[in-house]
């Protein structure tokens, strides 16, 4: 257990987040650092090409049935090259989802990977991101002349987008510290509280709400099957859980009501409320909101004239904006089979069923809660080179079936 953090299980973890240790590294003025995601992909490699063939003998059916999808799914990408209107972008983004792919698979291809281990890592490593990260962003929402005359564009723009991450990476932990049945009670509640709060904060609108909406749908089932089986020992967390959320909704509702503006401190919650509240008076739910409607009414237009090959890796912004260079729908169906085709996008959609067969409802709560928040930011969110964090715990739910089946079915 002292060792945890020198392991393969944290360099993984690392790498699933090293794409906001990237944007930190400016706001320190850290530079002429090597890019650390390719230094732990290639570190993540060398542990795989080592252990990998040993796995391979004895590789179930069901892991070596995942793989063939995978990579059938990057041979097409492979193959609308030579076709796609994207003349540059289209080989950067094929050659970034090359990490995506590396996320799935190292947990399968490596042997006895620890999930306890990644887990742990996985908390340090988006505590400390998310601190460092929102203390540079608060400065940036005051206005701070300290930040500002400091700051280049391109790092302004990452303050920018670096939130919705952040936000991302503490609702998985807020999820998984709720439903897991593993961590001694204090200590998840401890570490969910601390998550929840840095998800409230980061102003993520995405991750917030459908954390909420997954622990609503959740204490609302449990309260209706206690109700109808008279156990009110179960009850008791429920109603305890939503008497905290309508605590801290009427608390956000005051804040509102005095002028945060004198306090820079409460900066990230006054962030936070006004775009929430966004959503309700700004008409189409806000710029952010409203974009999103205009990228998918563009994106089934173009389906509809060319279902069936797409428009080629990588084509999606030049489509629509005439310029070579990274745009999405910000929703990743539509986005491959704009971009692919129809067969890409029914091996992709057949991927998302396999692991949801795998997941195990009872035993693993915690990762059938995951599936779904990562389902719905999909829908409304990231590009297909931006999802290595989904990959990877979703490498990390198949492995769950083979490790319940060890551990004669206890909680995992």
């Amino acid at each position: 257990m002292n060792y945890f953090f020198f392991s393969k299980e944290s360099l993984f973890a690392f790498y699933l987040v090293s794409g906001i240790f990237k944007l930190i590294y400016p706001l320190l003025h850290i530079h002429g650092v090597p890019d650390i995601t390719l230094l732990s992909a290639i570190l993540l490699v060398f542990f795989m090409v080592k252990e990998a063939p040993e796995v391979l003998k004895n590789i179930s059916i069901n892991h070596a049935e995942l793989i063939v999808i995978v990579l059938l799914f990057y041979g097409f990408m492979v193959l609308s090259l030579g076709y796609t209107t994207s003349e540059s972008y289209c080989i950067t983004k094929t050659v970034a989802f090359g990490t995506v792919i590396l996320a799935f698979f190292f947990p399968i291809l490596t042997k006895k990977f620890n999930i306890n281990y990644f887990i742990y890592s996985f908390t340090i490593f988006t505590f400390i991101i998310s601190i460092v990260f929102l203390n540079f962003y608060i400065s940036y929402l005051n206005e701070d002349d300290i930040i500002l005359l400091y700051m280049t564009n391109e790092e302004a723009r990452e303050l920018t987008v670096g939130y919705l991450a952040v936000a991302e990476f503490n609702g998985i932990l807020v999820l998984y510290y709720f439903f897991s049945k593993r961590e001694r009670p204090l200590f998840k509640w401890f570490l969910f509280l601390i998550a929840f709060g840095l998800l409230f904060i980061s102003g993520g609108r995405g991750p917030l709400i459908f954390t909420l909406l997954i622990l609503g749908g959740y204490m609302s089932y449990q309260l209706l099957l206690s109700l109808i089986n008279f156990k009110i020992k179960k009850i008791v967390l429920p109603l305890l859980v939503v008497g905290l959320f309508s605590m801290a909704l009427v608390s956000a509702i005051f804040i509102k009501t005095i002028d945060l503006k004198k306090n820079k401190s409460l900066k990230l919650i006054e962030n936070s409320i006004e775009r929430l509240i966004t959503l309700k008076e700004s008409e189409g739910g806000g710029d952010s909101a409203y974009s999103r409607i205009l990228y998918t009414q563009f994106a089934i237009d173009k389906i509809n004239k060319k279902p069936f090959l797409g428009y080629g890796i990588g084509s999606f912004g030049f489509e629509y904006t005439n310029i070579d260079d990274l745009d999405y729908p910000h929703n990743i169906f539509l986005e491959v089979w704009f971009e692919l085709g129809i067969i890409p996008l029914i091996l992709f959609l057949l991927l998302f069923y396999l692991v949801y067969q795998n997941i195990l409802f009872t035993k693993s709560a915690w990762s059938l809660a995951l599936y779904f928040y990562f389902l719905l930011n999909l829908l409304k969110s990231s590009s297909l080179i931006d999802i290595r964090i989904v990959t990877g715990f979703f490498a990390l739910f198949i492995l769950l079936k083979g490790k319940e089946i060890r551990n004669e079915g206890k909680y995992i």
